[in-house]
């Protein structure tokens, strides 16, 4: 499978490359046949096998192939960038930030069934999505009202990339594996957890696949 409007670039794409084959600009048409390849390779969309199970969480973004991995655990609270919107006063979150190379899927996924309770944008640098860009980079934030508490999942550009893209509004019920957005041409994807109820399964370095690594499984919050 591959992201809407993929095959149609590739078509133009390809029709622009056998013109100039035809009169005999092989090197041209090799260059515009390469980009096509690219496309095709970095627009794709595979479907994915959820795995279910109480409180699973799985990872919002791919972080497998070359440097791609889950780049940094930590700690965070209430008054750290972005968090007043996902955490209450006086808690604590657990963000999991996944680098994804150009080489894996940046279709990004949701990581747990709930409502989508709030989303906003933030225009931004365009640095190399490692450390703690987070503070000054471009990106989205879209969290997630579920059975656990409140999720966030933030989409964060980086050098290469220029585009992010939501496909979910607030008031959306999204369910665990479902398509949330995706970043164009290598980034960084940020989740963040309630740090209570939060049993976590993975470690910095580890690879993630989208909506089939369990990152994470959560206790339901005690109301």
């Amino acid at each position: 499978m591959f992201v809407k409007g993929t095959l149609k670039k590739a078509g133009v794409l390809l029709t622009l490359a056998v013109i100039p084959f035809l009169f005999g600009y092989f090197l041209l048409s090799f260059i515009i046949f390469s980009a096509i390849a690219f496309v095709i390779q970095f627009f794709r969309d595979p479907n994915r096998k959820v795995p279910q199970g109480e409180g699973v969480v799985v990872a919002p973004a791919d972080g497998r192939i070359l440097k791609g991995k889950i780049d940094k655990i930590e700690i965070v609270k209430h008054d750290d960038p972005l968090m007043e919107h996902i955490l209450e006063k006086e808690e604590k979150g657990i963000r999991v930030s996944t680098f994804m190379s150009p080489f894996d899927v940046h279709v990004n996924r949701v990581p747990v069934s709930g409502k989508i309770v709030k989303t906003k944008y933030y225009p931004g640098k365009f640095k190399m999505a490692f450390n703690d860009i987070e503070t000054v980079n471009e990106k989205n934030l879209i969290v997630i009202d579920s059975e656990y508490g409140k999720i966030g999942v933030i989409q964060i550009a980086g050098f290469v990339a220029r585009r992010i893209v939501q496909y979910v509004n607030v008031g959306d019920q999204v369910h665990i594996g479902d398509r949330i957005g995706m970043i164009r041409f290598g980034s960084r994807v940020d989740l963040i957890l309630p740090y209570e109820n939060c049993h976590l399964m993975v470690k910095e370095e580890d690879k993630t696949k989208a909506a089939e690594t369990i990152i994470a499984v959560m206790e339901k919050k005690i109301q």
